[in-house]
C-alpha cells in the first residue's frame, strides 16, 4: 500500500486500489514519479471505487503499480516494488502488483486492479491468488487513467471465490447465465504445464475437448500491436521527458511509435474476425477455454526478460473476452515457479465469451469442489 492508508476494519469488505484509479481526496500518480510531482488529491471516486463504497466496501487506499500500468514485471524505482509474499526473490508481477500482494498478504478482502494485457492474472499467478478480468466494456472505467482503451479493463483479485465475487459485483459486475456445457483446452506449447491442466480437467464432472483450433500466437501478436500503438498515444507527451521514466517502460513506449496506422486498422480488422471466429469454437457460449496463466515459472526478481509472460493473457483481452486466474495445489509443486520463500501454485486460466462471468465462477467453484482452495497466506489482518 502507498499513501495514506486506513484501518483495517472487521465485518466488511476492505479493498486496496490500484493507484489507475481516482479515490476521493488521493493523489493518482499512475506510479509515476514524474506524475506524482503535479498530482492533485482526486475531487470524486472514480466509478468503480463510488459503487464500491455504495455496496458497502471500506476503501484503505492505494496499492502500487508499474508505471504507467505499462508492464508485466512489477517493478517500481520510484515507489518500491511491491515484495512477492510467495518468496521474495520472486518478481510480484504487474502491473497490478500492489494489489496482488495486499490481498495475498491479508491486508484486504479484494484488491482492484486493471488488466490491459494480463495485468489481474499475471499477478495473481505470480503471488498464488484469484484474479478475474471482466469482459472488456462491461465495467464503467470513468476516473481510471487509460493505457491501451480497446483492451483496458478493471478487474478484481481476491483470496476466495466468494471475495472475488463480491469485488466483482461490488464495481458493478452481474452474475447472470447458466453454466457451460463443456470445457476445451488450448495448448500452450508448454507439454509440462498443458500437463497440469489436463490433470485439473479431468477430476470435474464436465466433459472436456481439445481446441487445436485456437490459435494464441497470432492473437498475440496482433494484440501487441493494438496495446503498444495505443499506449504510445497516450502516453507519448511523457517522453519529452524520457529520463524521468522508468527505462523499462521507456524502450517498449517508443516501440509504438514504429507501429503504423495501417498495420492498426489492420489489426483491429482481424480483431473483429478473431472474435466472432472464436464465439463460434466456444459454440456462442456453451463453452469454456482452460489453459495455463502463464506457461512458466514466475520469473526471478534478477530477470531481464519478461517479453512472454503476457502470451497466454493478452490474446483474451483482445478478444474481449472475461478471463479468470485461479490457484490450484496440483502436483508437481513448485512448477508454476519456486523461490528462497517456498514455493507458487500453479495458475489456471478459464476464459468464457463476453459477459459469461457466471460461467467462470461456476467451473471454478467445482475446480474447487476437487481441490484444496487456497486463500493465500494467512488470516486477514489490519
Amino acid at each position: 500500500m502507498i499513501g495514506e492508508v486506513l484501518a483495517y476494519q472487521p465485518g466488511v469488505l476492505n479493498v486496496i486500489v490500484k493507484d489507475l484509479l481516482d479515490v476521493e481526496g488521493l493523489p493518482t500518480t499512475r506510479g509515476s514519479r514524474l506524475v506524482s510531482r503535479s498530482a492533485k488529491p482526486a475531487r470524486c471516486d472514480s466509478s468503480a471505487v463510488a459503487r464500491l463504497r455504495a455496496s458497502g466496501a471500506h476503501v484503505r487506499g492505494k496499492a502500487n503499480l508499474v508505471e504507467f500500468a505499462f508492464g508485466t514485471h512489477g517493478f517500481n524505482p520510484w515507489f518500491g516494488t511491491p515484495v512477492n509474499p510467495r518468496s521474495p526473490d520472486l518478481i510480484p508481477g504487474g502491473s497490478s502488483s500492489g494489489s496482488a500482494v495486499a490481498v495475498a498478504l491479508g491486508e484486504v478482502e479484494v484488491g482492484i486492479g486493471t488488466d490491459t494485457g494480463g495485468s489481474v492474472r499475471i499477478p495473481a499467478a505470480c503471488c498464488g491468488v484469484l484474479g478475474l478480468k471482466p469482459t472488456h466494456g462491461l465495467i464503467d472505467d470513468l476516473g481510471c487513467a487509460p493505457l491501451a482503451p480497446s483492451l483496458d479493463t478493471i478487474g478484481v483479485l481476491a483470496r476466495n471465490l466468494a471475495e472475488l465475487t463480491a469485488g466483482f459485483e461490488g464495481i458493478g459486475g452481474t452474475i447472470e447465465g447458466g453454466q457451460a456445457s463443456w470445457v476445451g483446452q488450448v495448448l500452450s506449447g508448454n507439454a509440462e504445464f498443458d500437463a497440469v491442466v489436463a490433470q485439473i480437467l479431468s477430476r470435474i464432472d464436465l466433459p472436456v475437448r481439445m481446441i487445436l483450433e485456437f490459435e494464441i500466437d497470432p492473437l498475440w501478436r496482433d494484440g501487441t500491436t493494438v496495446l503498444v500503438a495505443e499506449a504510445y498515444a497516450q502516453l507519448r507527451g511523457y517522453l519529452a521527458e524520457a529520463h524521468r521514466l522508468d527505462p523499462r517502460g521507456v524502450a517498449r513506449l517508443q516501440s509504438g511509435r514504429e507501429v503504423g496506422e495501417v498495420a492498426y486498422r489492420e489489426a483491429h480488422t482481424r480483431q473483429r474476425i478473431a472474435h466472432q471466429r472464436a464465439m463460434e469454437l466456444l459454440e456462442m457460449g456453451e463453452g469454456i477455454v482452460a489453459l495455463p496463466t502463464v506457461a512458466q515459472p514466475v520469473p526471478a526478481l534478477s530477470s531481464l526478460d519478461f517479453s512472454s509472460l503476457n502470451r497466454l493473457t493478452l490474446p483474451f483481452n483482445y478478444l474481449g473476452f472475461p478471463a479468470l486466474a485461479l490457484p490450484v495445489d496440483v502436483a508437481p509443486p513448485g512448477l508454476q515457479g519456486r523461490g528462497v520463500g517456498g514455493v507458487v501454485p500453479f495458475s489456471l486460466q478459464l476464459v468464457a465469451v463476453d459477459r459469461r462471468e457466471s460461467q467462470l465462477l461456476a467451473l471454478a467453484a467445482r475446480i474447487y469442489d476437487a481441490f484444496p482452495m487456497l486463500t493465500g497466506l494467512g488470516q486477514t489482518t489490519g
